[in-house]
């Protein structure tokens, strides 16, 4: 058990191998008999089948790998104030309870909950889709700007509140305590954070044992893939939920795409290349559906002030430099190198309008800027109220990304989308995704010949727009509302 502070990738080594590598080392480290030992104690006292618990243990080691150490490892090692801190917590929530009343939380009855609400724009985007129902829940764990857009009843709640309270710890209190000096005995002996890991479980649990017998709904709703978590799926449908749906909001990049637990997945397209890479990293998908892009829906309902923005003719929407950054030398290798190609044609074809679009909350990247000095290629982040990446997206010719879901979307708009990955090496964002392959461009001699002949010739491109890749946003708030309704 111990080996694992030892372990490392070759960042030499192919980038989508490295996370493939680190998922089955979780496995192996997971299947240790202290830990086996462990998941099954916890499971039997929060009354949660030990596969269970074991699933969020793989995501919880996952998480604490650090891609961006110089050289990536995980970071699980033991510490006497990482102890202090989690004993104290743990012990705190065992001991300072109080009985669970009835008339504690009033017993709702809701029709729709939506979960891992960080910010404003999820609930925005989702916003459509639950003005269709009569009641909704929101659970969001930062503060909100913006509560009132939605018209009918909505009930707030922060998702880490009134946990002293939980019929699930009544009369376990000796045996918790137990089960907490066993682990920080272990943490100690195994120079392992156990303590913090198996903390993790015990507050997901806490969490939503809570919120889900004060709140009774049949669905439950939340985007993006690596928030999934196969404690809240279990105790949800144990509590009486029927049908867990995640959108998706981003590629399957393997970083991002590591032990996911999912009952339903709704992709943008009608593919299922998405759920076979989810599962060859670990991952567990019920069945899927499709609906199209809710947040291009979204994003498009205000369109007055589109026309402040000047015809494009490349646009290169920008990703955030993340986790996939450490996975191999190569990927930032050639990340740099799609750049190069875009400031090449900028130098070449001086003329041509060039925009890169980023995220509002791209910080700056100096080698970026060094690469596109002295070329005419203009730079937008924040861009003036109302406008946002579609908008760009829809005044562009050609648009290329590194690894945005953003090209996939614009196919839909039968816009000319194409990803940029140079040599073909970009593996963790697209190796097993083949219905992608058409639309990647892994040379530049080929990457030129499209501007050559669209934009210099004025030739027409062929439209390679499809419902596989992703469906209209046309009515995809009101299509996903369709197949929610069909739930008994």
């Amino acid at each position: 058990m111990k080996q694992i502070k030892d372990f490392r990738i070759n960042l030499d080594s192919d980038s989508l191998k490295n996370v493939e590598k680190i998922k089955n080392y979780i496995e192996n480290f997971v299947s240790h008999e202290d830990l086996k030992d462990l998941s099954s104690n916890i499971g039997n006292l929060l009354d949660v089948p030990t596969e269970i618990i074991n699933k969020k243990i793989k995501q919880i080691v996952y998480d604490n790998f650090d891609y961006y150490d110089k050289y990536p490892k995980f970071k699980i090692n033991f510490s006497f104030l990482s102890l202090a801190k989690y004993f104290f917590l743990f012990t705190a929530l065992v001991l300072f309870k109080k009985k669970a009343k009835t008339n504690s939380f009033k017993k709702n009855k809701i029709d729709i909950i939506l979960d891992n609400v960080e910010k404003n724009y999820v609930l925005e985007k989702f916003s459509k889709t639950l003005s269709y129902f009569n009641s909704s829940l929101i659970l969001y764990n930062n503060s909100l700007s913006k509560k009132n857009n939605l018209k009918k009843r909505t009930i707030f709640l922060n998702i880490h509140s009134s946990f002293f309270s939980n019929s699930i710890l009544e009369g376990k209190t000796i045996k918790f305590l137990k089960f907490i000096f066993k682990l920080s005995f272990l943490s100690k002996k195994k120079g392992l954070d156990l303590l913090k890991i198996y903390f993790t479980v015990f507050y997901s649990s806490l969490k939503y044992y809570r919120i889900f017998s004060c709140y009774k709904s049949k669905l439950l709703i939340h985007d993006r893939i690596y928030h999934s978590c196969p404690i809240r799926n279990y105790i949800f449908k144990k509590m009486g939920g029927i049908k867990i749906l995640c959108l998706q909001s981003h590629l399957a990049e393997g970083t991002i795409s590591v032990f996911n637990d999912i009952d339903t997945l709704v992709t943008f397209g009608r593919e299922n290349d998405t759920i076979k890479k989810l599962e060859l990293l670990g991952g567990r998908i019920n069945n899927g559906i499709n609906c199209g892009s809710i947040r291009m829906e979204h994003a498009l309902n205000n369109m007055q002030k589109i026309d402040e923005i000047s015809q494009i003719d490349i646009l290169l929407i920008g990703i955030n430099l993340a986790n996939w950054i450490g996975t191999s030398e190569t990927i930032l290798k050639i990340y740099y190198t799609h750049l190069e190609w875009i400031a090449n044609i900028s130098r070449k074809y001086p003329k041509l309008k060039i925009t890169i679009k980023h995220h509002p909350n791209y910080r700056g990247d100096d080698k970026e800027r060094e690469i596109i000095k002295k070329t005419n290629i203009k730079t937008v982040i924040n861009p003036s109220s109302n406008l946002n990446s579609y908008h760009y997206l829809l005044k562009s010719n050609l648009i290329f990304s590194f690894g945005s879901t953003m090209i996939l979307e614009g196919s839909s708009l039968k816009k000319n989308c194409f990803f940029l990955d140079p040599e073909g090496k970009n593996t963790t964002f697209f190796r097993h995704l083949d219905y992608l392959n058409e639309i990647r461009i892994t040379k530049f001699e080929h990457f030129e010949k499209l501007v050559q002949k669209y934009l210099i010739n004025n030739e027409t491109i062929l439209n390679i727009g499809n419902d596989e890749i992703c469906l209209t946003h046309k009515n995809a708030s009101k299509d996903l509302y369709s197949h929610l309704s069909k739930i008994n």
